[in-house]
């Protein structure tokens, strides 16, 4: 029989010689190596040709299996040892031709010295996923340790070894299926022991508690000699029935009571570790039992699981997360559960994307992966991940093969296991719970707050594990996914959106009460939230709140950005609630943010015209469209005369803000006329305003405008300072737009004063910023730099090649080019010009017009 080594390398071995290590092509080591992994499967033929040579024509790669095949027939078979069988239709290994390391890994028969990972250097799909099912399988098996020699006499054989020692670990369940833990895990809380005497495994339900418990008593039982035992307390209600579990798991005869527990701790050889399985229960007189046991043996140590803490002096807290952030891990058990039923499953390219967004939507919660993977037979993982996506037509929230009637009932179902947490809730948690599931995302304090929920009700739920804490300075709560759907399956739909229009007028008037003033880090807890609550607000029949929250979030919106899809929600919003040109005003902001110039003169328009002669909605209606105009090319397009009107209106009306946006607008003007002083002396009018009215951040970017004056005007010394600032102030707010502006103008500056690497600096972390918050506008604004800097770098191609993107990519998103910006192009093509012969300044600014947007900020070096 053959040997094959595949972890830390390739061998060969027959009769325990080394013969081979290494094959004649990559094609013979993927294919011994398929063939191997998979020993009993008949392997297609066109599968194998796609792994091997993917894209590759059928005939083409038909040809080639038949030559790599012969080959390696030629080197490792002999006429008395065959070891492949193949027909026209599939290639297979003949039984008991060949044994690898990897089946002894499987079998827990691998030493840890000769764990390696699998054909190193090789980074095909399907062996990068079996490397990593092997290595997490590696991780979860224990580390052998040398034999410890006693010191006490050994028993002579004569002598049968005592009952209590031999049925010690036989307390502890064995289970049939492999365990599989993220690494380090295991022993990681292992060397806790004997120094914290008290361990509660606390987490949802499905996340893997007791099998974990157990896989750490075994560890102490196989590397310690520790004598163990479990007490199963799923059923204990009260003491007595605490007792009877406590003598079994002791092995103490029934009806003895404490005292009899008393006598078999204080044997020399008793339990050492003892589990105490599904204390939620009883809780409270778990935790009695657990003070007493403690007292009685000083040598005892506790590994409690359950959903709620036993709130114990001397307990030691451990938080069993899902293997939501252990992909690899989650991977490898749901591959190993799944050929339980299904032996040739694997991963492979068809199912690979499928198969990790399954497990990425439910979490990484073990029971539900097993439950998943006992149902490969009949769905396949893009079919569990499609059901699962689909609203359920039926009221059932979870799909039918989240559910096993073959395991214990709380066991068999995510509903049953739901049902078990619900049952130890008061009504005021079970009533908060309800509303909590209606939200469609994290949530802070205050949303709690919000929806009538009390510390108590709160402190109730995270107890009992049912809503999940993160670790951010101010907490944010959230549901799992799964446990969610349970909940909403028996929530009524109208309750559900009364919980979420609640909370979506508590977030309007929160936000109406920041203002202007609070930092853009005060918004952040609630943000996310608020933006889901606007993306439901249509299909909830509430358009008017969501259109108000929209407004309110105003300050955010502008100095953290959004994505897309806030622009497509407010069009929907738009449409379902009363015409409002404040609505149609934002939109259009954020639409040219987004670099859709058209809707964002659209929306302007629009906003124009609702707002009628009402001068409160009128001034910042001419002024949003005078920005749209001029921000897209920098020419005047005859909008003083409209600006000149808004200054005039929002002074009637006591709008101050409007007032400050119209002169910022008359001062990009004279910027286009190449009048720097004039425009510094609008801008400083403009951030006169904005202080009055109290809003730092739109002053302190009126502020670094007029310092983009001064570079233009020669005073680059006080520029930095302006500039250095607005950045230090945009920092410790939070502000990102501000951020993103102070670096541009930073950029400008080192550019003035010829320091072209710092300016190239500072353009990068300009676009870097810009590009990280879907800022489209300020992404453009920031190409249209590189250029210049590149050239003066002496890197001409790349000068060239970013220029011809920056021209089309503004031209596409934002119109035509500005005066200045077309002159600025024009002399950088001159200056590169002369670095480079025509054909290959050419060949530069062909190419730029080709670039994608990723390769054109990786050339950029953002």
């Amino acid at each position: 029989m053959l040997r094959l080594r595949l972890l830390g390398g390739l061998e060969v071995e027959r009769a325990g010689r080394v013969e081979l290590t290494r094959l004649p092509s990559r094609a013979a080591v993927l294919l011994l190596a398929r063939l191997a992994l998979q020993p009993r499967r008949q392997h297609p033929r066109e599968e194998l040709v796609e792994l091997l040579w993917p894209g590759v024509e059928l005939d083409v790669g038909r040809n080639r299996l038949r030559q790599t095949l012969s080959t390696l027939r030629a080197l490792l078979e002999t006429e008395e040892a065959p070891v492949f069988q193949a027909d026209r239709m599939q290639i297979s290994l003949l039984p008991g031709a060949l044994v690898t390391d990897a089946a002894e890994l499987e079998a827990g028969r691998l030493p840890a010295q000769e764990r390696g990972e699998l054909l190193p250097g090789f980074f095909d799909d399907w062996v990068v996923a079996e490397r990593h099912r092997l290595g997490a399988l590696a991780d979860a098996l224990p580390t052998p340790r040398p034999p410890v020699v006693p010191d006490v006499p050994v028993v002579p054989a004569a002598v049968p070894p005592s009952p209590a020692v031999a049925t010690m670990a036989t307390s502890l369940p064995r289970y049939l299926t492999r365990y599989f833990a993220p690494p380090g895990r295991l022993d990681a809380l292992a060397a806790r022991w004997p120094e914290t005497r008290l361990t509660t495994l606390i987490g949802p339900g499905g996340v893997g508690k007791t099998r974990l418990a157990v896989e750490l008593a075994w560890l102490q039982y196989r590397q310690q000699h520790w004598s163990c035992g479990m007490a199963a307390l799923a059923e204990v209600r009260d003491e007595a029935a605490l007792v009877s579990a406590l003598e079994r798991a002791l092995t103490v005869p029934p009806g003895g009571g404490w005292p009899a527990l008393e006598v078999a701790l204080q044997d020399p050889a008793a339990v050492r570790l003892l589990v105490l399985d599904n204390a939620e229960q009883a809780i409270g007189v778990v935790a009695a039992a657990a003070e007493r046991l403690l007292a009685l043996s000083p040598a005892l140590c506790l590994l409690v699981t359950s959903r709620h803490a036993l709130e114990l002096d001397g307990e030691t807290l451990v938080d069993v997360q899902p293997l939501s952030d252990e992909g690899d891990t989650a991977q490898a058990l749901f591959i190993d559960r799944a050929r339980a039923v299904r032996a040739d499953f694997h991963a492979s390219r068809e199912n690979q994307a499928a198969l990790t967004e399954l497990i990425a939507a439910l979490e990484g919660l073990p029971l539900a992966l097993e439950l998943a993977a006992a149902r490969v037979r009949s769905f396949s993982p893009a079919q569990m991940l499609a059901q699962w996506r689909e609203a359920p037509a039926d009221g059932n929230a979870m799909p039918s093969w989240l559910a096993n009637p073959t395991r214990a009932p709380r066991h068999a179902s995510m509903v049953g296991l739901l049902d078990w947490s619900l049952r130890l809730l008061g009504d005021g948690p079970r009533a908060l719970l309800d509303r909590l599931a209606a939200l469609p995302g994290p949530f802070a304090w205050a949303d709690v707050a919000a929806l009538d929920g009390t510390p108590e009700a709160l402190a109730e739920l995270t107890g009992h594990s049912l809503v999940q804490t993160g670790d951010d300075a101010e907490p944010r709560y959230r549901l799992l996914e799964l446990l969610r759907r349970g909940v909403l399956a028996r929530v009524t739909p109208s309750a559900q959106r009364a919980a979420r229009g609640q909370l979506r007028a508590a977030l309007r008037d929160w936000a109406l009460a920041l203002g202007w003033q609070a930092p853009i880090t005060h918004w952040h807890p609630r943000r996310d939230l608020a933006r889901a609550l606007i993306g439901c607000a249509v299909d909830d029949g509430d358009a008017a709140t969501g259109l108000q929250l929209a407004l309110a979030m105003r300050p955010c919106w502008e100095s953290d950005g959004v994505d897309r899809r806030l622009v497509d929600q407010l069009g929907h919003l738009l449409q379902a609630a009363p015409p409002q040109s404040a609505g149609h005003e934002l939109r259009a902001h954020l639409a040219f943010t987004h670099g859709d110039r058209a809707l964002a003169l659209a929306e302007a328009e629009l906003a124009l015209q609702l707002a009628g002669n009402d001068p409160a909605a009128r001034a910042p209606a001419l002024v949003r469209r005078a920005w749209v105009l001029l921000a897209g090319d920098n020419r005047e397009q005859g909008q003083t005369r409209p600006l000149e009107e808004a200054v005039s209106l929002a002074r009637r009306v006591g709008d101050a803000a409007t007032e400050a946006r119209a002169w910022q607008q008359l001062a990009a003007i004279a910027i286009s006329r190449d009048q720097p002083a004039q425009a510094e002396a609008l801008y400083a009018r403009s951030q006169e305003l904005w202080e009055t009215v109290g809003h730092a951040r739109q002053a302190a970017a009126r502020l670094r405008n007029r310092a983009q004056c001064l570079i233009e005007l020669g005073d680059v010394a006080t520029a930095v300072e302006w500039i250095m600032a607005c950045q230090r102030m945009a920092q410790a707010d939070g502000d990102g737009v501000g951020q993103l502006d102070a670096a541009y103008t930073l950029a400008m500056a080192h550019a003035a004063r010829r320091d072209w690497t710092a300016a190239l600096t500072a353009a990068r972390q300009a676009l870097g910023i810009a590009h990280a918050r879907h800022h489209l506008h300020a992404r453009a604004l920031s190409l249209q730099m590189f250029p210049r800097l590149l050239a003066r770098l002496r890197q001409p191609e790349a000068a060239l090649q970013l220029a011809a993107f920056s021209q089309h990519y503004w031209q596409r998103h934002l119109g035509a080019l500005g005066v200045r910006e077309s002159r600025q192009l024009a002399r950088v093509r001159r200056l590169a010009a002369v670095q480079l012969s025509p054909a290959q300044a050419q060949l530069a600014w062909s190419s730029g017009q080709t670039l994608e947007l990723a390769q054109a900020l990786s050339l950029a070096g953002a």
